[in-house]
């Protein structure tokens, strides 16, 4: 068991206490309140000079594409994946994935994320590094479409799920068809049918591009998001990431179906994608989330960061100060997040929730004083002020230091292999 001690908590989006014990037993938190009981406690942590929150989560990255971060700049979206993306994926291997998404997830726990959603190639390669490290997640078993395919795509794809799914308590598996530009529709349609006998969440890119858009609609008559509501692929099981180039009727679609959009501003920004409209995601009740994208093209995986984008994207836009306040911000980052990948027992600092948190340092400049913790978290925070992060009850990091794996091991091996994948240019 472990007890932070007098600490100051962030329960929620809208509770926080100046002052308050945490005890974590197993992989929950067993007590939040005043004068925890006296127990044969492992670890005790004296919380005085931090603040203790809910870890934040990423529903959108793929996370060994840390081998391309700052490999292409300043293309649009088209020439960068055809280009240069594409062309370098073909040459990664597992141990590629692996270390690839080793050194992502460590850089996410440095920043605070607890749970980070990813689909990519390998998956059982992610799922391995993710689990080792001890970290939260949602690996999607990405495909596309290959002509005459489709069939044995999905039937591998339910195999290969079946494979992964339970492998470690902390890490469910999700489908992760492309986008439907790369996805054929009959592909999307048996991806539907599987999904929903696995009882699988689904994350997709949708409408992440003005020009993958009109294509579609050119060639089908409406959006791809009127497409899949046709055949009753949208749901709250459902994940989409993007959706920048949306209609009013999308959107209301995305309502009505309960669809959570993954909102990633830097890296549509980053490549003149355009920006998401926020203020009328909010406006319609659209669940967002955020995410980061893969380094390539966003090059961090601080999901703090693009959640601070939304904030301050949603009042601009709208010219409403007043559009996301900082309580709704933090669900984003948190409880809301863990909900959308399906941890509905996270992302709260409560008995009987999973005991994924940080301790973030409350004596640093810049988060002095404390007027509205959630304002200092989601305005005033570096992600570089988390000192400590406990998943599932066990500490990954403390005062800085990763402590389930080697990290000088792990930068090793990842410059070794970027060696070999630039040098088969």
């Amino acid at each position: 068991m472990i007890l932070i001690k007098n600490v100051y908590a962030i329960l929620d989006s809208k509770t926080y206490k100046e002052s308050v014990d945490i005890v974590i037993k197993d992989s929950r938190i067993s007590f939040v309140g005043d004068n925890a009981p006296e127990d044969n406690y492992s670890k005790v942590i004296d919380g005085s000079k931090y603040i203790a929150l809910p870890g934040f989560v990423n529903t959108h990255s793929h996370l060994a594409m840390t081998f391309m971060r700052g490999y292409v700049e300043d293309v649009t979206l088209q020439n960068w994946l055809y280009k240069h993306i594409f062309p370098l994926e073909e040459r990664l291997t597992y141990d590629m994935a692996y270390f690839g998404t080793l050194l992502a997830a460590i850089e996410s726990i440095k920043t605070g994320t607890t749970t980070v959603a990813d689909f990519y190639l390998y998956p059982q390669a992610t799922l391995r590094a993710l689990s080792e490290i001890g970290m939260r997640g949602n690996v999607g078993i990405a495909y596309a479409s290959k002509p005459f395919m489709d069939r044995a795509i999905i039937e591998e794809v339910e195999k290969k799920y079946r494979e992964l799914a339970g492998k470690d308590d902390k890490i469910l598996v999700s489908l992760a068809p492309h986008a439907p530009y790369t996805v054929s529709q009959e592909l999307l349609k048996l991806t539907k049918e599987v999904s929903k006998r696995l009882g699988a969440i689904v994350q997709i890119h949708l409408h992440e591009t003005e020009k993958e858009v009109v294509d579609y609609m050119k060639s089908y008559s409406r959006t791809p998001i009127e497409y899949l509501a046709s055949i009753s692929f949208l749901s709250d099981r459902v994940v989409a990431a993007h959706c920048v180039w949306v209609s009013e009727n999308d959107i209301k679609i995305l309502k009505k179906n309960g669809v959570w959009v993954s909102l990633n501003p830097e890296s549509n920004m980053k490549l003149g994608s355009g920006i998401a409209p926020i203020d009328r995601f909010i406006d319609s009740r659209v669940k967002i989330v955020a995410g980061t994208d893969g380094v390539a093209s966003n090059n961090n995986l601080s999901v703090l960061e693009a959640v601070r984008m939304i904030g301050l994207l949603a009042k601009g836009i709208s010219r409403n100060p007043r559009m996301l306040s900082v309580n709704d911000a933090f669900d984003i980052l948190t409880v809301n997040g863990a909900k959308a990948l399906g941890f509905d027992d996270a992302g709260i600092l409560k008995e009987g929730y999973k005991a994924d948190l940080i301790l973030v340092r409350k004596d640093k400049p810049n988060m002095m004083p404390i007027h509205s913790p959630h304002s200092n978290i989601i305005y005033s925070m570096y992600p570089t002020d988390v000192d400590t992060v406990i998943i599932n009850g066990e500490i990954v990091m403390f005062e800085g230091k990763i402590l389930t794996i080697d990290e000088e091991i792990v930068k090793t091996e990842f410059n070794n292999l970027l060696k070999k994948l630039i040098e088969k240019e």
